[in-house]
């Protein structure tokens, strides 16, 4: 064995592997102190460890309480000593409150500790405690248990305002649920469920779960129309909670219409296109069955509908009218068809507009004229329904029988069915005027106009000269007619009617009222020469030798 001596002291083989052991134990402690990420232990004295005390953690209590045991924590050095007067922060969750400041030292035993209030949110609430040293971060959290208070009120949730068809469940469950105070949902609770006027709820009786929340399932009944479901828990708040559903009819097989009806039309006339429906099957294919009746009425729009109303389907299900028309007044239309068991349907708009002139309808004027001038016919069309027709100047027809005999008259259109014809009556007297529509004579037709002679032209009237002998004397007795320009004798006076005797004065002649003027005087001699003047102009055949 060899052995080894150190400074004069003998060194045993036991001895040098104590020296080699702490030798090992230098390089390790250098190693860790000297890496490559500069990792250095805490020094004995400093925060190392962060524990949380005994009765600290996972407590529980009703929300907005207290908690029964402070939130408490110890601050240890690598040795497990305690570490005094390091600064530990707690933070709380939002509404909760932690005392007396979310900031404490630990004390001689290196504890420090909070009291902690829960907030009022139910549920699991975390107050995390840590350091407030960059150099020694060190951090844990507490977690307590918030139980909702006692329930106060019931509330819906969800499934209100829902549709199904009868005898269906409706798609989404009715749900309530019991809260307290603060709006936590509190489990326990009871609710009754009540299907009112028929249908009815599975369950009858829940229970509110973890959340607060109970629920059914409602099925309608077998009537369309609305059904409530009430939802009862005790004497709460809001309770019970009605639920308003609507049951609605099962699909029914249709009609659609392949040919909409003209969408202009005339009153009273067929539509040019006549309407043409196919039956449909409750998914809206083609439905061949025959005899299926089939009724069209009058939407909107008002009046009637002429034609046969009522058509069948042949073997194909294809419903067609013939001789349809809408009766009425101008305006817009829709039409309805509709069949037993089948979903009606209506047509597109269709713009009614005036029928056909109609001579019992329609009516005719015209006024007395005066030779020379023109005479006015005025014609209004109207038709069946009293509709104003415009358009038709071509269905009239005009004739003049009478003083002054004219036939086919020219045809003028006003506005608004409103038709003028006119002639020039060249003879005084009456004309018969008829006026035909469609062949047809307006009502009050034939139309008496009383033509009168136009104003008096002296160059065309006329004088009659009578000479009679009496005795030792000659009488003379004139009449003198007066005349329009066409030669009509007038049938009223008015006029300056005058006469002379062999250039000499001029004298009056007497008004008869009439159109004639007079006068008679007596003369030694036979030979004179006479004038004549009407309102100062000589008449016809002035001067007149005598005799």
């Amino acid at each position: 064995m060899t052995t080894t001596t150190t400074m004069g002291r003998r060194t045993e083989p036991r001895d040098r592997l104590r020296t080699f052991s702490c030798f090992l134990l230098c390089v390790a402690l250098a190693a860790l102190g000297c890496g490559g990420d500069n990792l250095l232990l805490p020094a004995d004295g400093q925060p190392a460890q962060i524990s949380i005390l005994e009765g600290s953690d996972n407590q529980a209590a009703t929300v907005g309480q207290p908690l029964t045991n402070p939130l408490a924590v110890k601050v240890t050095d690598p040795a497990g000593r305690p570490v005094v007067g390091i600064p530990l922060v707690f933070e709380a969750p939002a509404g909760g409150a932690v005392a007396p400041s979310d900031t404490v030292q630990t004390d001689s035993s290196g504890v420090a500790q909070v009291s902690y209030t829960l907030s009022t949110t139910a549920g699991e609430q975390i107050v995390e405690a840590r350091t407030t040293s960059s150099d020694a971060p060190l951090s844990v959290s507490f977690h307590a248990m918030a139980a909702p208070e006692e329930a106060k009120s019931l509330v819906a949730v969800g499934g209100d305002s829902q549709s199904v068809q009868v005898l269906l469940t409706l798609p989404e469950s009715l749900v309530v649920e019991a809260v307290d105070r603060f709006g936590n949902g509190v489990p326990g609770m009871e609710v009754v469920w009540e299907a009112e006027k028929g249908g009815d709820v599975t369950p009858a009786t829940d229970t509110t779960g973890p959340d607060g929340r109970a629920a059914t399932q409602r099925t309608l009944g077998a009537d369309a129309g609305s059904y409530v479901t009430k939802a009862s828990a005790g004497n709460l708040d809001g309770s019970p909670i009605a639920f308003t559903s609507t049951a609605v009819e099962p699909p029914h097989p249709g009609l659609l219409l392949t040919a909409q009806p003209s969408a202009d039309a005339s009153a009273g006339v067929p539509f040019e296109r006549q309407p043409e429906l196919q039956l449909r099957d409750p998914l809206g294919a083609p439905l061949a069955q025959a005899g299926v009746s089939v009724t069209v009425q009058i939407a909107s729009g008002g009046g009637s509908l002429g034609g046969t109303t009522n058509a069948e389907s042949d073997a194909n299900g294809v419903v067609r009218f013939s001789d349809l028309s809408v009766r009425g007044e101008t305006g817009t239309r829709t039409l309805i068809f509709a069949s037993n068991g089948f979903t009606s349907t209506t047509s597109a708009p269709v713009s009614v507009g005036p029928g056909t002139p109609d001579a019992a309808r329609s009516s005719a004027s015209v006024d007395d004229g005066n030779a020379g001038s023109k005479t006015t016919i005025s014609v209004r069309l109207q038709d069946e329904f009293g509709n104003r027709v415009p358009g038709a100047r071509s269905a009239i027809t005009v004739n003049v029988d009478g003083a002054n005999p004219t036939s086919g008259l020219a045809i003028d259109e006003g506005d608004d069915g409103n038709y003028s014809a006119s002639y020039v009556p060249v003879h005084s007297g009456t004309d018969m005027i008829t006026v035909l529509v469609r062949g047809d004579r307006i009502g009050g037709s034939p139309l008496q106009s009383q033509v009168s002679a136009g104003p008096t032209v002296a160059s065309k009237s006329t004088a009659q000269i009578t000479h009679t002998p009496v005795l030792f004397f000659n009488r003379f007795d004139i009449v003198v007619t007066a005349r329009d320009a066409q030669g009509n004798p007038e049938i009223k006076g008015g006029d300056r009617a005058e006469f002379s005797i062999d250039g000499g004065p001029a004298q009056g002649l007497t008004d008869n009222g009439n159109g004639t003027y007079s006068v008679s005087f007596q003369i030694f001699s036979v030979t004179h020469t006479i004038a004549i003047t009407l309102n100062g102009d000589p008449i016809q055949g002035s001067p007149f030798q005598t005799p």
